[in-house]
């Protein structure tokens, strides 16, 4: 099975001209800080870290696209032509409080685009998860899509968020309240059902958005629809990893449970810089 699943992901890959790249299992501990978001709950609760004999803080890697990134800027990559397009699978780990679906250690197929701003750039990453996952037959499937906008729609929103939950904070879980000033987005994707419902008003992000963060969703929606994948709009999803702009989206089967989703993704186009390389999309 595992060869099964391994073998047709990396077929649909190269179909779609992305090449393998092989990262490390374990990185320094600051690059996922950086990258992920220093308040996420990966960050704050679920590496695992340990040190080096000289001192250094090392971490097994919680996600691929971190690594991704920094091998691209150590090696120099942008020097090549762009696009780029990789892809990698392996074993990831996070420390999850054990439950039906989370593995300490799990296993990972993922891809990462470097170099086009082209809305079509996103749709591409769909449709290959789309249609990996549609040839492995897993049921049910559904694409939930949302559009995060660029960070200074995500500021100007943030202050109508905040105090929207400041007047609610009593109806919140711990992990929400404590949010609330550090990652407030993140309180919208909380499954806990009361902070649901509380957030059920909440203005939404959509309201904020300029119209360039509009017109690239408006084309990713437009070519979703032209070659016939399905979609549903979904507020709520913002992702647990804080370098995420504008088209996010996640797939998921609904035989599986409250664990539900199989894929998931979005843009980038900061992370290359923040973390101290050229500007690339």
């Amino acid at each position: 099975r595992w060869r099964f699943i391994e073998e047709t992901a990396r077929r649909w890959a190269l179909v779609y001209g992305f090449h393998e790249i092989r990262v490390p299992i374990f990185e320094v501990t600051a690059l996922f800080a950086r990258s992920i978001g220093a308040s996420t709950d990966i960050v704050e609760k679920e590496m695992y870290t340990f040190q080096d004999r000289d001192g250094t803080s090392l971490t097994l890697r919680p996600e691929g696209t971190a690594g991704t990134v920094r091998a691209y800027i150590e090696h120099n990559r942008a020097a090549d032509p762009l696009p780029q397009k990789y892809f990698y699978t392996g074993p990831m780990f996070r420390h999850e409080r054990p439950q039906a679906g989370r593995l300490r250690q799990f296993h990972q197929f993922g891809v990462e685009s470097f170099g086009t701003a082209d809305p079509r750039a996103d749709v591409e990453v769909i449709a290959l998860l789309w249609r990996l996952l549609s040839d492995l037959k897993l049921p049910s499937l559904t694409l939930e899509i949302n559009n995060l906008g660029y960070a200074a729609d995500r500021e100007a929103y943030r202050p109508h968020l905040v105090a929207y939950l400041k007047q609610r904070e009593e109806t919140f879980c711990g992990n929400c309240r404590r949010r609330i000033d550090a990652n407030p987005l993140r309180v919208l994707d909380c499954k806990v059902p009361e902070c649901r419902a509380a957030t059920e008003a909440a203005p939404r992000l959509a309201d904020c958005l300029s119209e360039q963060a509009r017109a690239h969703f408006a084309s990713v929606l437009g070519e979703l629809e032209a070659i016939g994948i399905p979609y549903s709009l979904n507020h709520r999803l913002v992702r647990g990893l804080d370098y995420y702009c504008l088209t996010t989206f996640e797939v998921t089967s609904t035989s599986l449970g409250a664990q539900n989703a199989v894929g998931a993704g979005g843009r980038y186009d900061a992370l290359v810089e923040t973390l101290g390389g050229p500007v690339t999309p």
